[in-house]
């Protein structure tokens, strides 16, 4: 659903900042031109320098690879009202007005612009935080990745010696992932927050560790947007496709890979010992649906059930209420409950 924002002050300024490896190209959207400077601690200073002395609306600075980092966290860190947005809508945002031409300069005004029209939402020192977890779980992806290369590659080879050093560089390689495992269970169990969501999402079954995890870190919104909002972010909402007479199948579209993937085998083991989903998924199958669509809609069911868990854990752990407001139930663990999406 669109929706409709007052109007930034004609007296606040909204600047954009193209990202690259070497350079920063910085554009207010009441300036005629902007400046560059280098990606470099010095240049961010320099940057920062300028910018205080403008009456700041939005600072918007779009993904480039992680680039884009340095810069968001030392213009966090300087107190600027900055927001991290996604390269493909800001893209999508310049189409829109037939902008095809694309140079370092024009993306920056083009931010510069979106941050006035969308008002992107503020980076936050907590997002800085989830970016630091991101880099472990990233990390965590890629070792299973290199393990999984080297015992496939290890099965086929006949050489003896070529067999042990990969039998010996992929048992190297577990265990630096429990160190990696260690680190972000660590940094999780520092934050009380983190913490007790994560165990409340234990609870469920079906979820275990690496999937609790992952909720926590890639899906902060997880407990605090309605269900079809949520199932849209995470990729598993079916989008209609109709025009006209032609009314096509409906498909999953969009949102984070790694949470989906998590959530599918949270799904694949939920489906086995959850009565709930269990029967869900048996009804939908019996119904005539094919086993991967119902296997998606029993995706949706979980995760529609993990956002009322934690929806009333957020609301337990508010620290103001009044008398007059009702205690919420305590949700039950083990079943995941009525109200799920719709066939």
């Amino acid at each position: 659903m669109l929706r409709l924002m007052p109007p930034v002050s004609p007296d606040r300024v909204c600047v954009g900042i193209d990202v690259s490896k070497d350079k920063l190209d910085v554009q207010a959207d009441n300036a005629k031109r902007g400046f560059g400077v280098p990606n470099t601690p010095a240049g961010h200073a320099k940057v920062i320098q300028r910018l205080r002395s403008l009456p700041l609306a939005f600072v918007v600075v779009e993904s480039s690879g992680g680039y884009e980092r340095p810069v968001l966290f030392n213009l966090l860190d300087a107190g600027l009202p900055v927001a991290h947005v996604n390269p493909r809508v800001v893209r999508d945002y310049a189409k829109s007005f037939n902008l095809l031409a694309k140079t370092d300069p024009i993306d920056a005004k083009v931010l510069s612009c979106y941050g006035r029209e969308r008002q992107p939402r503020l980076f936050t020192r907590t997002d800085k935080l989830r970016h630091m977890l991101q880099d472990l779980n990233r990390c965590r992806r890629q070792l299973i990745e290199q393990i999984t290369a080297l015992k496939t590659q290890a099965q086929t080879t006949i050489h003896p010696t070529a067999k042990k050093v990969l039998q010996d560089a992929a048992k190297a390689l577990e265990e630096q992932l429990d160190v990696v495992d260690r680190d972000v269970q660590g940094e999780i169990d520092k934050l009380p927050e983190l913490k007790r969501r994560q165990d409340r999402l234990l609870e469920v079954d079906g979820i275990g560790p690496i999937t609790s995890r992952t909720l926590v870190i890639e899906l902060p919104e997880l407990g605090t947007i309605d269900r079809r909002r949520l199932a849209a972010l995470v990729g598993v909402a079916p989008f209609n496709d109709d025009s006209g007479t032609i009314s096509n199948r409906r498909i999953i579209k969009g949102g984070r890979p790694h949470v989906r993937a998590a959530l599918y085998m949270a799904t694949v083991t939920g489906v086995r010992c959850n009565p709930v989903l269990s029967a869900h998924y048996k009804h939908l199958v019996e119904a005539g649906k094919p086993p991967k669509v119902a296997l998606v809609a029993c995706m949706r069911k979980l995760l529609t059930h993990l956002n009322a868990v934690l929806a009333r854990v957020d609301e337990a752990a508010a620290p103001a209420q009044t008398p007059d407001d009702a205690a919420l139930p305590e949700a039950k663990s083990t079943p995941v409950r009525g109200g799920g999406e719709k066939e």
